[in-house]
């Protein structure tokens, strides 16, 4: 993916978010960032990563060993990849969301509906980037063992909502979460532009 398309696409994202992230934005913040203290938010974000991340590793175990090779074919772009990832994520979740909003009675239902599938699809994500993390540090000072990779990637989820205001957790979660994801999402990126070259072609 080239630099000009990365652009393009966070262009988009912003103005969809524009549109439609602000309410979403303002009814979540009292909730996350007033009512909760940092050790329940620590707390919260370690549950969530350690039970996503043993639904990812009873389903799709083979993926985390797949992500980590893809990382080290090419680790200094993988942030950028996995923000990449986020933003694709994102554009989709506003389109859908924004053309819903306009199609019927019932499109504030619906607009919720696809938030709350979209959000399910962040959670997964975010904490599929954190195991893969985890996994690749005990991998490192030990035997790659995708279980204990997954304590110690929601132990640094809760680390980074201890440390940080919910701006700093957030902006620092993504982070690594994106790394974590960055390699799958460039073969990806890389597959389905191969395939479309080779249609193309023909």
């Amino acid at each position: 993916m080239s630099c000009d398309a990365v652009v393009a696409i966070a262009s988009t994202a912003t103005g969809l978010a524009a549109a439609t992230g602000t309410p979403v934005v303002g009814q979540l913040e009292p909730a996350l960032a007033a009512d909760l203290s940092r050790p329940l938010r620590a707390l919260v974000s370690f549950i969530l990563v350690l039970v996503s991340g043993a639904v990812i590793l009873q389903l799709r175990r083979g993926s985390v060993d797949d992500a980590i090779d893809a990382i080290s074919d090419s680790p200094a772009t993988a942030v950028v990849y996995g923000i990449a990832g986020y933003v694709i994520l994102a554009i989709v979740g506003l389109y859908g969301a924004t053309t819903l909003a306009g199609l019927s009675v019932a499109s504030g239902i619906l607009v919720r509906i696809v938030i709350l599938i979209g959000s399910a699809f962040v959670l997964g994500l975010t904490s599929f980037g954190f195991l893969v993390v985890g996994t690749l540090l005990n991998d490192v000072f030990g035997n790659r063992r995708p279980s204990r990779g997954l304590l110690i990637g929601a132990t640094l989820s809760a680390v980074t909502w201890l440390l940080f205001p919910p701006a700093g957790s957030i902006a620092s979660s993504l982070a690594i979460a994106a790394f974590g994801i960055g390699g799958s999402v460039r073969v990806w990126i890389h597959s389905e532009r191969t395939v479309e070259t080779e249609v193309d072609a023909r």
